[in-house]
């Protein structure tokens, strides 16, 4: 796919040029709102990366642009923003956005979103802290329906995690105390489960060029043992480990994991894991399973 990047941000655009080239996209950047309407006829791109705090907050007047122009008005965007800068929910060229910090795999995946919708097809853009449409539309399965058992604990192998997410509502749902371990903003795991008594772990994070530096793994493991012992029915859910694993390295997060779901807590538990296979070894798959089930939630 031929992917337009325009930020004025030299160090970001260069970033987010090295991260879709190395995914096979072709690449192209452009400094300012001006530069970019120029290129849009020239470079004819599949995708717009855009950051609409750029230009004093000017990135937005592209889709205008875009708008006066029928042959780029079918064009998808993806927009780059801070945490709190709201969206238009009603501009058709807008089918996702991209959190700042960001790491290369959300971006890869909200361009992944686009490559595999079907022609026509559009995604409707969301707030930072709004559920999931596939969440608010899951179907009432219990857990023993999907072959759930407390006290065991699961592995994910996904790519997105909409499903993790269904199944931590289950959980929730049926009165369980769910701690989610996270990148994401506390508020936003909050939100998503009001309902219910579920909590959030968020790893600390620190903005490095644009991508998340996740570490602590050794207060990770206190805090998840502590909320195992304080908990009558305990659940712990990792939503995205690739996160964890890109700053600490595979085996740091494998040993640590390893030892949070074999150690003996004198009660049952469950632990829930959705990692990205991608990049995992056979051997790396087998230690992860060693002490967890594979579960392939289909049809959710």
């Amino acid at each position: 796919m031929r992917i337009l990047i325009v930020d004025d941000n030299a160090a970001l655009r260069d970033i987010l040029a090295e991260v879709v080239s190395d995914a096979g996209h072709t690449a192209e950047k452009s400094p300012s709102v001006d530069a970019a309407q120029s290129c849009i006829g020239s470079f004819d791109p599949d995708v717009i990366l855009l950051d609409i705090d750029m230009d004093g907050g000017r990135g937005l007047v592209l889709l205008d642009m875009m708008q006066k122009n029928t042959s780029a008005a079918d064009i998808p965007v993806i927009l780059i923003r801070s945490w709190n800068r709201q969206i238009p929910q009603d501009n058709s060229m807008i089918r996702g956005y991209i959190d700042k910090p960001f790491t290369g795999s959300d971006v890869l995946d909200s361009i992944n979103g686009i490559q595999d919708r079907t022609p026509g097809e559009k995604e409707t853009a969301k707030t930072a802290d709004e559920p999931e449409e596939s969440e608010n539309n899951a179907p009432n399965v219990t857990l023993a329906d999907g072959g759930i058992v407390f006290g065991r604990s699961y592995i994910l192998f996904q790519s997105i995690s909409d499903r993790i997410y269904n199944l931590i509502r289950r959980f929730g749902d049926e009165g369980y105390n769910v701690l989610v371990v996270t990148a994401k903003k506390k508020k936003t795991i909050i939100e998503r489960f009001r309902n219910n008594d579920v909590r959030a772990l968020t790893m600390r994070i620190k903005p490095l060029s644009g991508y998340l530096d996740v570490y602590g793994l050794g207060t990770m493991i206190d805090t998840v043992t502590e909320f195992v012992k304080s908990c009558e029915r305990p659940v712990v859910a990792f939503d995205d480990l690739n996160k964890i694993i890109s700053r600490n390295g595979m085996n740091s997060v494998l040993t640590s994991l390893h030892q949070l779901v074999t150690e003996e807590y004198g009660k049952e538990v469950t632990f829930l894991v959705s990692v990205d296979p991608k990049g995992f070894t056979v051997k790396d798959k087998e230690i992860l399973l060693n002490h967890m089930t594979h579960y392939d939630p289909i049809g959710e």
